[in-house]
């Protein structure tokens, strides 16, 4: 390795090019601002590689294999190998327009392994070569890593891997089993299954989804039974029998249970990529699995050095990191902005997708609200019916005093595209007149939320008296 001796001077250095990353250098290079985007691998991060993009488009393409049109007849038929070619053009595609951005935007984009050398210094390892920039301000959107289950720490077997090699595959496994209960492996579970594939969701937690809200639970499981995935919860004292690919595993009930497989894969949590960082060199805050705290403005304990996206914790979600990046990039260009986790959306593209906004029916209660919750069947949307997609409902929670709207969670179509309507209501501080007020396009998805929270609204009905 050899040291150059020239310094490049920039306002803004960024070392992570997933969402967080380029979004932060779109947001300060708008500004004026000099902008160097380092990235040990290639723009767009996992998301765009291996996570978000991928795993979308394969939900799409099994969601296709079933979709039902009015006096259209067709027998679909899936190859993952030509899906593979499908999903390395569209990644390409993508990644070029990202690349154009940053030419048209003047952002300085390096590939190379990037690490802080003094407070206002980072070096970047290029093969053989070494550059090194000084800074006002650092961002840091190195991402996170999958945490292995302990029981499967030892392994080495090919077919036991982290959950997002499964959009790796040249072909579908005949069986799989999905160790987690968050939204990637229910994800996960749904595409594998709707293209044939025998799925079994095993995890330690009293059920999945944990975080979400009970009403999304329990119609997620009931989802699951209609399209015959097995569920183990509360499992405990795992062990693999690598040779016969068999997970042993005590359930709740107290039995042993035995699952042949011919792939596990695992969603249980992320580390944060900060390792190699060397934020020793500058005395930021760390934590044990490498998060990095942060505060609503995205400063870290250093105050011209920023953190977003994964690194920070939090939910591993893409657009909380291109929240953050933006926070985090416009107070390095001296503009006043703030982050939330109270109003962020989250969806899952499973066959029925799901998505929710605002506190769950446990969170209002605990605190302090006079919760009234409201749903409204899919089956009785007009527009459900016509498309053929009446499975789900949605789901809404409000203060029974202040009439505000406190959570919308929703399972069935339309639920990605409608949260945006909701996180806004969110947002808002809405009350139920609010939302209600607005027009509603009909035929539409959209009509479930509003008779939800019509039927919330307690009217006040005169009764004339007679003489």
């Amino acid at each position: 390795m050899v040291v150059g001796e020239i310094i490049h001077e920039k306002d803004v250095v960024i070392i992570g090019a997933g969402p967080a990353g380029y979004e932060a250098a779109f947001i300060a290079a708008k500004n004026g601002r000099d902008v160097t985007l380092i990235d040990r691998f290639r723009p767009g991060g996992e998301c765009l590689h291996s996570g978000c993009i991928p795993s979308k488009l394969l939900a799409t393409a099994a969601r296709k294999m079933h979709e039902k049109t009015p006096g259209i007849t067709v027998t679909p038929a899936f190859c993952m190998d030509k899906w593979q070619e499908e999903k390395n053009s569209l990644i390409a595609t993508m990644e070029k327009g990202l690349q154009a951005r940053f030419h048209s935007s003047n952002i300085e984009c390096v590939k190379g392994q990037a690490s802080f050398l003094s407070e206002n210094r980072i070096g970047a390892e290029q093969g053989e070569k070494f550059e090194v920039w000084s800074f006002n301000h650092a961002i840091l959107a190195t991402g996170s890593s999958p945490i292995t289950p302990n029981f499967l720490s030892s392994s080495s077997h090919p077919n036991i891997l982290p959950l997002e090699h499964l959009y790796t595959l040249s072909s579908l496994p005949n069986q799989l089993i999905l160790f987690g209960s968050d939204y990637l492996t229910i994800e996960a579970a749904s595409t594998f299954r709707a293209l044939g594939v025998e799925v079994t969701i095993v995890t330690d937690q009293e059920t999945i989804l944990p975080e979400w809200d009970e009403s999304i639970q329990r119609e997620s499981i009931r989802q699951f039974k209609k399209q015959k995935v097995s569920l183990y919860t509360g499992v405990s004292d795992c062990l693999v029998k690598e040779r016969e690919m068999t997970l042993v595993f005590c359930h709740a009930k107290g039995e042993t249970v035995e699952v042949e497989t011919e792939m596990i894969v695992y969603s249980i949590g992320r580390v944060g990529n900060s390792d190699s960082l060397g934020v020793d060199q500058v005395g930021i805050d760390i934590q044990d699995d490498g998060i990095i705290p942060i505060s609503e403005e995205c400063k870290t304990t250093r105050a011209n050095i920023y953190a977003c996206g994964d690194l920070t914790g939090g939910p591993s979600l893409a657009v909380k990191g291109i929240k953050q990046g933006k926070t985090a990039a416009d107070h390095c260009c001296g503009v006043k902005s703030a982050f939330s986790l109270e109003c962020l959306p989250k969806v899952i593209h499973t066959q029925t997708p799901i998505s929710s906004v605002g506190l769950t029916e446990t969170e209002a209660k605990e605190a302090g609200y006079e919760v009234m919750t409201a749903s409204s069947s899919m089956k009785a949307n007009g527009y459900a019916m016509v498309t053929g997609n009446t499975e789900g409902k949605v789901v809404i929670h409000r203060d029974r005093e202040s009439h505000v709207l406190l959570g919308f969670h929703a399972i069935g179509a339309g639920a990605v595209e409608l949260i945006e309507k909701a996180a806004l209501a969110i947002e808002m501080g809405a009350r139920d007149e609010d939302f209600i007020y607005p027009y509603t396009p009909h035929p539409g998805y959209g009509e479930a939320w509003t008779d939800a929270v019509e039927s919330t609204v307690e009217y006040k009905v005169e009764t004339k008296v007679s003489h």
